[in-house]
């Protein structure tokens, strides 16, 4: 386990236990959650075919992202380290996210010869080929993707950050979306001198956006940008799009003095969700939709 990462990721839910009390009863899950995660990810083995530096070159002057979502190579004993890691932890009272592990459980459990497959099948989004294996009648869809993405999750981020070990993004790179995987950011921060970074809700990579771009639309006319901002939260801001009308949940990095671990503040900022929904801004998708050409107005992330 990387000490680094583990002793930043407990620093920021112990400081969000103080800061956040209004989140009190996700502290305990979230962080076995993340550290099942980071346990596993030195280990993972991921199958990576090598792309050529001038091909990565190529593909991100034209805009390409690396690999698709259901490319990504999966280590299925870690998934299955954090499954059981993730099913420890769930409180005893919910029954969603305890009904979606089990379900999870048992398809593994039933269908030895298709682990692979199992998992394979919750790298996709746009129909459900998981309901081959996972008995789904009764179980909440959206806690079993959330449980099956978070098993996956650390065969995710080693694979982009192999991808990367040669070579950055941010001088390179000028979409809105993932340069490795094509997906939208999850959260976006502020940094050094103004300069926007969002963070992959699929891979979790950093890439560095222009100071005025929509990440869905790649609208880029400040006149048509705007953000909410609340004095009683400084260092959060919701930025949204006249154009296309989707919002992004925004953190000042600058401002905290604490450290920032985004995949807590992806839960920790719900409220800013509820805000910009109640103001009738759309929730973005995980894909792009310029990457993956679908109607993802109605796939979850």
């Amino acid at each position: 386990m990387s000490l680094d990462a583990e002793t930043t990721m407990r620093k920021a839910v112990n400081l969000a236990r103080s800061t956040k009390p209004a989140y009190h009863e996700l502290y305990d899950f979230l962080e076995s959650v993340f550290a099942s995660q980071l346990k596993v990810k030195p280990r993972c083995k991921v199958s990576l075919k090598p792309i050529k530096l001038q091909t990565i070159h190529a593909q991100w002057h034209a805009g390409r992202p690396l690999i698709r979502r259901w490319e990504f190579p999966l280590d299925i004993e870690a998934a299955e380290e954090v499954l059981d890691g993730i099913t420890q932890a769930v409180p005893a009272d919910n029954r969603e996210l305890s009904g979606a592990c089990a379900a999870l459980s048992q398809a593994l459990t039933r269908n030895p010869s298709a682990k692979d497959a199992i998992w394979e099948s919750f790298l996709h989004h746009e129909w459900n080929p998981w309901e081959e294996w996972v008995e789904t009648f009764g179980v909440d869809l959206p806690s079993l993707l959330y449980v099956a993405r978070s098993c996956l999750r650390p065969s995710l981020e080693k694979t982009a950050e192999e991808l990367l070990k040669t070579v950055s993004p941010d001088d390179l790179w000028q979409e809105g979306y993932c340069p490795v995987c094509g997906s939208l950011p999850s959260l976006i921060t502020l940094e050094g001198e103004g300069f926007r970074r969002g963070h992959c809700s699929w891979c979790g990579t950093p890439w560095r956006l222009a100071r005025f771009q929509c990440p869905v639309c790649n609208n880029r006319r400040h006149e048509s940008l705007g953000y909410l901002y609340s004095d009683e939260e400084p260092g959060y801001r919701i930025d949204y799009c006249n154009q296309c009308r989707h919002y992004f949940k925004t953190i000042d990095a600058r401002e905290r003095l604490w450290p920032l671990w985004i995949l807590l503040e992806e839960w920790t900022t719900l409220h800013l969700d509820l805000v910009a929904q109640r103001a009738r801004w759309k929730t973005p998708p995980s894909p792009a939709p310029a990457v993956y050409d679908i109607d993802t107005s109605s796939v979850p992330s």
